[in-house]
C-alpha cells in the first residue's frame, strides 16, 4: 500500500538565539542555532485532512510546507492529534542541532462501534478477535476493536421483537457510527 509510506517533514525552526536566555536556563549552554526536522511516519494520505499536530500546546495543519517553532531552551512535545491516528514525540534542546531528523509515528487508533438501533441491542462481531467473536455483546458495551488501518467486520444483531440481521460493517480507526434499523417480527 503506498499510501503508508507517506511522509510528512514538519522543519522545526529553532534556529533563532534569543536576545536573553530565559531565567533559570544555564547561561554556560550555548543558544539553540540549527534546527531539526520531525517526520510523520504511518499516517494515511488521506487521513492527512482530518489531523493536525500539536506542538507543545500550539495546534497546527500538517502541510507540505513545514512548521515554524521559535522555542529556545525548553522541552516540546510534539502530538498528532486527530480522529483517526494518533502519536507522540518529545524532543529535547539537544536533539533540535546539526539538522537532525526525528520520527513521528502514526498509530492507528482502536476502533469505536456506535450503533444506533433498538434498544437493547447485541452484537457479535466475527474477524474482530476471539473476544468478539465467541460472545454477545450489548452494543452500548462493545470493546474497542483493533482494526488497523482499516477493515470490514461481519456481524450480527439481535433485538427482542425484531428478525436478527447479519451485516458487513466497514471499520475504521477511531470511532464508526452505523444506524441499523431492525424489522419487527410478525411485521
Amino acid at each position: 500500500m503506498a499510501w503508508l509510506s507517506w511522509l510528512v517533514f514538519v522543519p522545526l525552526g529553532l534556529g533563532r538565539p534569543a536576545a536573553a536566555p530565559p531565567p533559570g536556563a544555564d547561561p554556560r549552554e550555548p543558544p539553540v542555532v540549527d534546527g531539526c526536522t520531525v517526520t510523520v511516519v504511518g499516517l494515511p494520505v488521506p487521513a492527512r485532512a482530518h489531523h493536525s499536530l500539536d506542538v507543545s500546546g500550539a495546534r497546527t495543519r500538517l502541510s507540505a510546507t513545514g512548521l515554524q517553532v521559535d522555542l529556545l531552551h525548553l522541552e516540546i512535545v510534539v502530538r498528532l492529534v486527530g480522529p483517526h491516528y494518533h502519536g507522540e514525540l518529545t524532543l529535547h534542546p539537544r536533539a533540535w542541532t546539526g539538522g537532525s531528523v526525528h520520527v513521528l509515528r502514526a498509530w492507528p487508533r482502536p476502533a469505536v462501534l456506535v450503533i444506533d438501533g433498538p434498544k437493547p441491542l447485541a452484537v457479535r462481531c466475527h474477524q474482530g478477535g476471539d473476544l468478539l467473536a465467541t460472545q454477545w455483546w450489548l452494543a452500548s458495551d462493545l470493546p474497542p476493536i483493533d482494526v488497523g488501518h482499516g477493515r470490514t467486520l461481519r456481524c450480527e444483531s439481535k433485538s427482542p421483537g425484531f428478525r436478527p440481521v447479519a451485516m458487513r460493517v466497514p471499520m475504521l480507526p477511531g470511532d464508526n457510527a452505523v444506524v441499523l434499523e431492525l424489522e419487527p417480527l410478525g411485521g
